[in-house]
């Protein structure tokens, strides 16, 4: 199942998203590690690109066998196999919090992600549900606009999927100079700093690595992954994620339920070999 079109030979690394595309319900395909360490062998650098923070996005590295520096936040960060920070560049104070407000006044519940720690305004069981997939904690501070004490690098907020879709349509026209708007999984909305995205995290490691974006496949399953697959050589939807993905796609692989990225992952290595 190589991707047609593909020169695997120049290859130098693959950029991975990790939930809907080799993530299930928070945790690694079994077939995931082999295919990466099986392509890392033959010198492509697999690397993570993910909305998650760094904390989480570490140690499912670990789980994956991927010591390459990580792309998390959305591209708001990039950070080492341990845990350095390399590169950061949080969302300002006065945006921040007129979207926290905006959020809440919406009826929905924001998470601010601050210094690697997870904040809300109060408990709930969608705070749990968050805390338990990406395997952190959280604090609650109540009031998280007035409260807000630092730029933070991302917020969040979550919903049904036509809600968090109606609340991205309604506040990208008001702030997306101003912010980077998107949904990372139907649920969540994401916002982070104007400017950054998979991509430009992606472009940060390329340049640490001496390597460019044409030398690099990348793989991704929603609409923050749209700017990472535009920026990458060779871009690669995954079936049955956010469908307008394929459209800034050269290939659309197998699903998740049908391990679609560790096979494309495995035939890769094997032209290579």
């Amino acid at each position: 199942m190589l991707p047609p079109g593909l020169d695997p030979a120049k290859l130098r690394a693959a950029f991975l998203d990790l939930d809907g595309t080799v993530l299930h319900e928070a945790k690694p395909l079994p077939t995931a590690p082999a295919a990466i360490a099986r392509l890392q062998a033959t010198g492509v650098q697999c690397i993570i690109a993910t909305g998650r923070m760094l904390t989480s996005a570490l140690k499912v590295a670990a789980q994956l066998g991927i010591s390459s520096p990580v792309v998390c936040y959305q591209g708001a960060m990039v950070g080492s196999a341990e845990g350095e920070i390399l590169r950061h560049h949080p969302l300002d104070v006065p945006t921040a919090r007129e979207l926290l407000i905006e959020i809440e006044a919406a009826g929905y519940d924001p998470v601010a992600f601050i210094d690697e720690h997870v904040y809300v305004a109060h408990e709930s069981e969608t705070a749990h549900t968050y805390s338990r997939n990406a395997g952190v904690g959280y604090r609650v501070v109540g009031d998280l606009a007035n409260w807000l004490p630092a730029p933070p690098t991302k917020l969040v907020t979550w919903g049904e999927p036509n809600e968090m879709s109606a609340l991205r349509d309604a506040l990208v026209p008001r702030y997306g100079h101003r912010a980077f708007i998107a949904k990372s999984l139907p649920y969540y909305l994401e916002m982070a700093a104007a400017g950054i995205s998979k991509a430009t995290g992606a472009e940060y490691v390329c340049e640490l690595l001496g390597i460019t974006s044409d030398q690099c496949i990348a793989f991704g399953d929603g609409e923050n992954d749209i700017e990472l697959l535009d920026w990458a050589g060779f871009g690669v939807a995954v079936a049955e994620g956010f469908e307008p993905l394929a459209l800034h796609a050269d290939w659309v692989c197998p699903p998740l339920s049908e391990d679609g990225v560790p096979r494309a992952l495995e035939a890769i290595a094997a032209a290579r070999e």
